[in-house]
């Protein structure tokens, strides 16, 4: 089994729990950066890769544009038919976007492109079906940023080095657009996520389930466990001694923007 195979999430299996991951009292900085950026190029059509269960598409529906998703997963295109936003939905693969070129004026993927395998292979075929002023933005962490202060890094075996194969740096994400010849890159922080979580209230973080994100996700049940156990062996430690342990997730959100 090749690291491309073993990094494989069948999605299918954790479409119906996936929106566990987007708490109402959570505030998405990154859904605020896509609605100014599709105000900005004035977004008439737009195209999510990766698209999951259309929690992004459906926010974008104030623009009052066409919205396109894509998504290799059935499980989570069915989620998506859920979603109050008219979307007009396909299965494909991010490498291989079944669109005619010079279609959208706004594509992007949101925690995505770590899915898609060949990383450049998506950013030629964005650039093809980009209209003239059309932008594409791709949101996520750079792992090769040195590690975040997320716990999940800390206490489960494997999850930090899995992610620094998975993930391409930002630096040759810009590379790539540069490459695929689109102007005016740039990169910047548009959200920062400071969790922090004191003693058993770790327990109820809705990102530390096993199906909640794909860092997690591709664990299997033996190694998932091995890292609860570790939290709490960390947390009794800390009873034992009147210690307060904390549990940290600081993570900034990049986009990589190209026109």
């Amino acid at each position: 089994m090749d690291a491309m195979q073993k990094d494989y999430l069948n999605y299918d299996q954790i479409a119906t729990q996936y929106n566990q991951r987007y708490p109402n009292s959570q505030t998405w900085e990154r859904g605020q950066a896509l609605l100014e950026l599709a105000k900005q190029v004035k977004a008439k059509t737009i195209l999510e890769v990766g698209s999951g269960t259309g929690f992004w598409l459906n926010l974008l529906n104030q623009t009052g544009g066409k919205l396109f998703g894509l998504d290799y997963s059935m499980g989570m295109l069915q989620q998506s038919k859920g979603q109050p936003a008219p979307l007009s939905l396909s299965r494909g693969l991010g490498t291989q976007l079944p669109y005619r070129s010079a279609s959208f004026d706004l594509l992007y993927c949101v925690d995505a492109i770590h899915h898609f395998g060949d990383h450049r292979a998506f950013i030629a075929e964005a650039s093809r079906l980009l209209k003239p002023g059309g932008a594409l933005a791709i949101i996520g962490h750079d792992p090769h940023e040195g590690p975040s202060h997320w716990y999940i890094y800390n206490y489960f075996d494997h999850v930090y080095d899995t992610d620094l194969r998975r993930y391409p740096s930002g630096n040759r994400v810009l590379q790539w657009m540069e490459q695929e010849g689109l102007k005016n890159i740039s990169d910047q922080t548009v959200e920062s996520i400071h969790n922090i979580h004191v003693g058993d209230a770790v327990l109820k973080d809705p990102f530390l389930k096993h199906s909640a994100t794909s860092q997690l996700a591709l664990l299997n049940e033996a190694d998932y466990q091995t890292g609860m156990e570790r939290i709490q062996n960390a947390l009794a430690a800390a009873k034992e001694k009147k210690e307060r342990i904390v549990f940290r997730s600081e993570i900034n959100v990049k986009m990589w923007l190209g026109f």
